[in-house]
């Protein structure tokens, strides 16, 4: 009803406009220049054929008028309104309405600011074909200022739990985004060619190449200083440790788009000669992390699949046993008691190397009995240490030990300090290469094999776990992110747990033979009851 009684209007107004005496023309006649004016600026933008229509614009436009001015339907008409992509309407009852003024400055601001342009879009849904659960959105673009231009079409999936109407609005968020690049190329093609529109001449528009960018480009460009550089140090030495030996070397000078799936798959041959199963899918997804970096960034439209190379099942490490962890904790106790505080430490609560060189009396609670395990270190460098951070309840002998280091020197903020040849005479934090000396050192003395210090903590986690304990208490005191990690440790426990099945059968076995010699007796005694009865029936009876 509301649009027919636009359409009323708009005819009353084209009639009335055409019966004006020629005076009222002259009179407005500034106002025709100035809509000649506005009309010439904004061809370009809605086409030759509506171009032509722009003298016979109504005072008033509603929904159909602007739907035949930019050839679209009075559907996305509204749609397009609702979003702001038009100018904003009025309502003269339940219609939606623009004053002839406001679309004429709307079309020019359109045709002079690339930015600013409307865009047709079109949003298809369908399935996706490699999961039924899933939608495909189908996002077509289209610009009224170019309209012999390419389409400009993604073809995303929507994300998982969504239904039909949440992955069009979800297609509709993209599309806006999409519509806000393609924005910023169009102001980039319209200073390139502001020449051309000085001279009053317009080519068409062409699709604008990318350029070549090499992955070497891309890593010291962008990938290093707004990824790489934001990481822990440790993290940023082996990534550039990784890029100059394997990466470098095999894809630095090829561009993003030709490494595609053929040649991640030739470079995954290339890495599996070179390098251990494990180490050769570290550096796959170091590669693929770039990729998909750069594709965040739109300087690749799709990334290759990067499949993992088999590894071989991991064999249980070895753990020190009670006779050798003995013989350790007396060699340390012997030495100083800043050394048996280290092997404590690494043995009953599991600290990592680094976090022991970062252990600050503030965090120790002798009192309570607990440790807050918030730094490490790493080349000198505090930063917060691995998996999470937590407090651990201390030993007996790690509290005592603790209590007698303090009382016998307290230098400064830090737990344990070391003083050598290359700490000039001073006392100096401890780092990782001084613990690896200092257990060494223990080790041979106490007459054991000589190891790195993580075999230690190891040995705590494992003896948590032969000694009955729960993977989330595992999980607790190594304060490890994933649960996965943790079930690395249970290799004995499930050892234990194989030999009391051995137990089982065994015990079984024996119970069988007495069941059965058991079942003979009963058996014997019951069929010679039965037969005593049977035969005293029978003797009784004659």
């Amino acid at each position: 009803m509301g649009e027919g009684r636009g359409a009323r209007s708009t005819e009353l107004m084209r009639s009335g406009r055409s019966d004006r005496s020629q005076g009222s023309r002259v009179a407005d006649g500034g106002a025709d220049v100035e809509m000649r004016a506005r009309s010439t600026d904004v061809a370009a933008c809605v086409g030759r054929e509506a171009a032509v229509s722009l003298s016979d614009l109504p005072e008033i436009l509603y929904v159909q008028d602007l739907a035949g001015l930019l050839r679209i339907s009075r559907k996305a008409v509204r749609h397009r309104a609702i979003r702001g992509q038009l100018p904003a309407p009025m309502r003269l009852g339940r219609t939606l309405a623009w004053t002839r003024d406001d679309v004429l400055q709307w079309l020019g601001a359109q045709a002079r600011s690339p930015k600013q342009r409307a865009t047709i879009i079109k949003i298809a849904l369908r399935p996706y074909s490699k999961d039924k659960g899933r939608w495909q959105v189908d996002i077509r673009l289209k610009d009224p200022a170019y309209p012999d231009g390419d389409d400009i079409r993604r073809r995303i999936v929507a994300p998982a739990g969504c239904d039909e109407q949440q992955a069009r609005l979800w297609g509709e968020r993209r599309a806006a985004a999409l519509q806000v690049e393609q924005a910023e190329q169009g102001s980039g093609e319209a200073e390139q060619g502001s020449g051309e529109a000085e001279s009053g001449l317009r080519l068409p528009r062409q699709r604008r190449r990318a350029k070549l960018v090499t992955l070497r480009e891309f890593y010291r460009d962008r990938f290093q200083p707004e990824h790489v550089e934001l990481l822990k140090h440790a993290t940023r030495d082996y990534y550039q440790k990784v890029w100059r030996l394997y990466i470098e070397p095999r894809l630095g000078d090829l561009p993003l788009a030709a490494i595609d799936d053929s040649r991640v798959s030739t470079y995954r041959a290339w890495l599996r000669r070179k390098l251990a199963a494990s180490t050769a899918n570290i550096v796959l997804s170091k590669v693929a992390k770039m990729l998909r970096f750069a594709r965040k960034l739109r300087l690749v439209e799709l990334t290759p699949h990067f499949e993992r190379l088999p590894e071989p099942r991991k064999r249980p490490k070895s753990v020190l046993t009670g006779e050798q962890i003995a013989a350790l904790t007396v060699a340390a106790r012997c030495r100083h008691t800043s050394a048996l505080v280290i092997v404590l430490l690494a043995l009953d609560v599991g600290l990592r190397v680094s976090e022991i060189c970062a252990l600050k009396w503030q965090d120790v609670d002798l009192k309570m009995g607990t440790v807050l395990i918030q730094h490490s270190v790493y080349a000198g460098e505090e930063q917060t240490p691995k998996g999470v951070i937590g407090k651990i309840a201390l030993s007996s002998a790690l509290r005592s030990a603790l209590s007698e280091l303090r009382q016998e020197e307290h230098r400064g903020d830090l737990v344990l300090y070391r003083q050598s040849c290359h700490t000039g005479g001073k006392w100096a934090q401890h780092s990782q290469g001084s613990i690896w000396y200092l257990l060494g050192q223990l080790q041979r003395s106490a007459g054991l094999e000589k190891s790195g210090p993580h075999l230690l903590r190891h040995t705590s986690l494992t003896r948590l776990a032969n000694l009955g304990a729960s993977v989330h208490m595992i999980q607790a005191v190594a304060r490890h992110t994933y649960l996965q990690t943790t079930q690395s440790y249970l290799h004995t426990q499930k050892t234990g747990l194989s030999r009391e099945a051995a137990m089982l059968l065994d015990r079984a076995a024996a119970v069988g033979t007495g069941e059965t010699g058991e079942t003979g007796e009963t058996g014997d005694s019951g069929d010679s009851g039965e037969t005593g009865d049977a035969s005293g029936s029978a003797a009784e009876g004659p």
